[in-house]
């Protein structure tokens, strides 16, 4: 009994247009399309589309000058701090002194009042530099500014 029923609707299946195979023809037929290639002479050296990493000019100008300082004023320290396994003491007072230990903070606090994407981009720089310095500077830039923020009253909060 259960045969000539399967059979009958698998016959009425066999029937009914499929909407994912008109799909899968569309799109094995524009996957063989080539697109038009542009000569080196049509392009005169413009991009057809922006690039996906656009910095503001404070962005460029933060990630600027903490790859200088990076490189002169971490540098340094890196090989000592290695072999010693502690972070020198020197990196640490100039990262405070830098605006770098509270990006997110606001002025009138001691930090610099900027945006969470300046801090991943002063982390990035870093990195490259010392991974360490850039768990550092990353652990008080979110960890401890957001517990300053969030718990700490205002009227206790002051500029030291």
């Amino acid at each position: 009994m259960a045969a000539p029923f399967a059979r009958i609707f698998s016959k009425s299946l066999r029937q009914i247009p499929r909407p994912w195979g008109s799909c899968q023809t569309g799109l094995r037929s524009r996957s063989t399309r080539s697109l038009p290639v542009v000569g080196s002479d049509q392009t005169s050296g413009v991009v057809p589309f922006p690039p996906l990493q656009t910095y503001s000019e404070e962005e460029s100008m933060m990630k600027d000058a903490v790859k200088k300082y990076a490189q002169e004023r971490i540098a340094p320290f890196v090989s000592k701090m290695d072999e010693n396994s502690a972070m020198d003491e020197e990196v640490i007072r100039s990262l405070f002194e830098q605006g770098l230990m509270g990006i997110e903070i606001d002025p009138e606090y001691g930090g610099t009042g900027s945006s969470f994407f300046a801090s991943i981009l002063v982390i990035e720089e870093l990195a490259k530099v010392d991974p360490s310095v850039a768990v550092l500077c990353d652990i008080q830039n979110t960890l401890i500014n957001v517990l300053f923020t969030n718990l700490v009253p205002q009227p206790k909060r002051r500029n030291t």
